[in-house]
């Protein structure tokens, strides 16, 4: 997967409807230091919504969250790190970027 969807306030888009036209950007591994927000509920799966010091919003299948919480530190619902955006079916999420990527 060489780009990933947002909308026009540089949230990730966990799912793009059909109707809507996002901004494709390439993905790249990311540096940010981001808050736990809240869970959310999608068709098949729960997710995590992460949000950084802009306000800016990024989902993440629960999958991921275990890989996180198994390799980064997490402080106060925080973590500081480098991430890379997954798909999984037709939705995105982020998740900690592979060692090695910066």
């Amino acid at each position: 997967m060489t780009e990933v969807p947002y909308d026009g306030d540089g949230n990730l888009l966990h799912y793009v409807d059909p109707w809507a036209t996002p901004t494709m950007r390439p993905n790249e591994p990311f540096k940010a230091a981001l808050q736990v927000e809240m869970m959310e509920s999608g068709r098949s799966a729960k997710y995590l919504i992460w949000r950084d010091g802009d306000g800016r919003r990024f989902p993440m299948f629960i999958i991921d969250l275990v890989d996180m919480l198994q390799r980064a530190e997490v402080l106060q619902g925080a973590v500081e790190a480098t991430w890379i955006v997954r798909k999984r079916g037709q939705n995105y999420g982020i998740a900690l970027a592979p060692d090695g990527q910066a």
